[in-house]
């Protein structure tokens, strides 16, 4: 059983690769790893950390993420790099569109809706933001902590598909992205369990992101424009919690004296000399706003230097910067 997409010409001429990972979707899906049984070696270390961390709120959402099969759309709806733009989509998500969501959930699952839900299908804006808080807090406990390695393992996999395609061109990548994906020009193949479909992207295009947590098989949101294929990032690098990652970090950690998120900024910041204002917000998740304010903040402390090129801001650590993040402290 298998979607198989078929392309066209113009198909063709519209594939793109994401710019990182979807960081709500990954935060979404990551309750589907949370709930299996066997989560694979890549994952099983995460998995053990994170039951650890589950709040109510989490339990709340599980209600409605299942290990397996369908889960509701409004909880992805659009693809995004930044966490709060798609959360904000997520809170206008129309009346019509909660309804149909919440009643294919329970007509595919078979499961009936949990009591909260109700008012979620009649479009409440408070059960809404009760989801918006649920998402955010599970993102702070057990995603926000090992977000460099989802990073990391994001951009290893998407820096590999384009070396692909600029050597050997669109049909090499096509082949190369996943052992349950084939393609036969002009058709991209699929694997799935539980559904056998024909999809015609009849000019759409098709966006391809890699993903952590959407596990041992691909993910498709076929209702997104353009529609999008992630695919599963390679889990030869593992990650391995560290036993202080429960609670606060330790005194003398760069996290302790700059917060997590200004930390993860100078590490960015040190990894890629010039990297700019765009590309942090990208990568750590948040807006170009709020990047703004923890350069100034670095910048002020002496740990960064920024210099201008036209519009963009281009970030350089300093020798003290630099010596923070490699002896240990990040």
């Amino acid at each position: 059983m298998a979607f198989r997409i078929h392309f066209t010409r113009d198909d063709l001429l519209r594939v793109s690769l994401g710019d990182g990972p979807d960081l709500l979707h990954e935060t979404v899906i990551s309750l589907r790893i949370l709930q299996q049984r066997r989560p694979g070696v890549g994952l099983g270390p995460w998995q053990g950390w994170a039951r650890g961390q589950v709040l109510p709120s989490a339990r709340l959402l599980q209600s409605l993420i299942p290990p397996h099969g369908f889960c509701p759309d409004f909880l992805t709806p659009l693809v995004s790099t930044d966490f709060d733009t798609g959360l904000d989509a997520l809170l206008h998500t129309p009346k019509t569109f909660l309804r149909g969501d919440m009643e294919a959930f329970t007509r595919i699952t078979g499961r009936t809706l949990p009591a909260w839900a109700g008012d979620l299908a009649d479009g409440s804006p408070r059960a809404l933001e009760t989801v918006d808080q649920a998402v955010r807090d599970w993102h702070r406990v057990a995603i926000a902590p090992m977000q460099e390695h989802l990073h990391a393992r994001v951009e290893a996999a998407r820096a590999s598909a384009a070396r692909a395609l600029l050597a050997e061109g669109l049909d090499a990548m096509l082949s190369r992205l996943h052992p349950t994906i084939s393609w036969s020009s002009p058709v991209l193949e699929v694997f799935s369990p539980d559904y056998d479909e024909d999809v015609h992207l009849e000019g759409r295009g098709l966006r391809l992101i890699p993903s952590l947590f959407c596990g041992r098989r691909p993910a498709l949101l076929l209702t997104s424009q353009p529609p999008v294929v992630m695919f599963p990032v390679p889990h030869d690098t593992v990650w391995i919690p560290e036993p202080d990652r429960v609670g606060e970090p330790r005194p003398g950690t760069l996290e302790a004296l700059l917060g997590r998120s200004r930390a993860l900024t100078l590490r960015l910041i040190t990894i890629g000399h010039g990297v700019t204002t765009t590309d942090l917000a990208r990568r750590t998740g948040v807006s170009a706003a709020t990047v703004s304010h923890h350069t100034t903040v670095l910048r002020d402390a002496g740990l960064i230097t920024t210099h201008r090129a036209g519009p963009h801001a281009h970030h350089l650590p300093t020798p003290l910067g630099s010596r923070l993040v490699h002896n240990g402290h990040a």
